[in-house]
């Protein structure tokens, strides 16, 4: 009898074991990822290294070439989470959207460039009136371009803007169809490597330090925590294990570890909490109304609560 009950409680106890790993399994979210960026280093990472599976979590990551796209698919229920910069989310929240910044897992100031033909007359930023401009519209790459512009005291007017996706940038360059793009890496590498000394380069600098954000909807605020966990862990991982990371980084970009390790020192991969602020927000909602992508009568969002940082982030 006691060796019946023995064997009863050894079943009883693998069933909840069972159980509690079908659960732990079963919970999965949909991660909307820009895959064409080097600014997605840390998720690649965190993919190839099954830290969300560590922490219980499945994550499908479904591909975009930019991050607005992603946003998008966010914003339209279509995925869970999203990367993104920090114009993107303001954007969505001029349009009544209630997305969250959770975190932020790299930043540069190189991340986006200007990238002009010599043989066209481009040798500057000053040389951009009266040029053709490509430009993926409505993020922060136009951002900068503008930014160029106004520093050099070009109206918008007096260039020709051609909105293109990011990845079409380089072949519109490299044909000529434009005389200047204003996109992101490795776009801007693709092309110098393809328009040599031909090509002419400056980095968005004091402009705009781009940071790349995992963005969500407040419901799903929970089971986020795994994935920024996960985050945090592909950090650390990349700060330890230079040579692995970037081998997983250029086979996710299908570039040559050579490519992708003379960018690498472009980006700060650490977890912030100090580069998306309400002040710089707001300094980017003027830049918003002036370009007339919303109405300049457009209400404020409240931007203080569209930063919702995890605690993980700051450990």
């Amino acid at each position: 009898m006691k060796r019946k009950l023995a064997l009863l409680l050894i079943l009883f106890s693998l069933l909840l074991t069972s159980c509690n790993t079908t659960q732990k399994q079963a919970e999965k979210i949909t991660f909307g990822v820009d895959v064409t960026t080097m600014a997605d280093a840390t998720v690649f990472v965190a993919e190839a290294k099954g830290f969300w599976n560590a922490e219980g979590l499945t994550v499908e990551v479904k591909p975009f070439v930019s991050g607005r796209l992603a946003l998008d698919a966010l914003v339209g229920k279509g995925v869970d989470a999203a990367t993104a910069a920090d114009i993107a989310v303001l954007l969505a929240a001029f349009h009544q959207y209630q997305v969250r910044i959770v975190a932020t897992f790299s930043t540069s100031d190189k991340h986006i460039a200007m990238l002009g033909r010599r043989d066209h007359g481009v040798l500057n930023p000053s040389d951009l009136r009266r040029k053709k401009i490509g430009v993926p519209v409505g993020t922060s790459a136009e951002y900068v371009m503008d930014g160029f512009l106004q520093r050099s005291g070009i109206p918008r007017s007096m260039v020709t803007v051609v909105n293109l996706t990011p990845p079409d940038t380089v072949g519109a360059i490299v044909r000529g169809d434009v005389d200047v793009i204003f996109t992101w890496q490795p776009h801007i590498y693709n092309a110098m490597n393809q328009l040599k000394s031909q090509a002419v380069v400056f980095p968005s600098g004091a402009i705009y330090n781009q940071p790349f954000n995992v963005v969500i909807f407040p419901e799903h605020k929970d089971t986020i925590a795994k994935l920024v966990t996960g985050l945090d862990q592909a950090v650390k991982f990349m700060r330890d294990n230079r040579k692995e990371s970037i081998e997983i980084v250029s086979k996710r970009l299908g570039l040559s570890s050579a490519v992708v390790e003379s960018l690498w020192d472009q980006y700060s991969f650490t977890m912030d909490t100090k580069v998306v602020t309400a002040d710089t927000l707001k300094q980017e909602a003027n830049w918003v109304r002036n370009t007339g992508i919303v109405p300049k009568n457009t209400p404020d969002p409240d931007y203080s609560s569209l930063i919702d940082f995890y605690q993980v982030v700051v450990k």
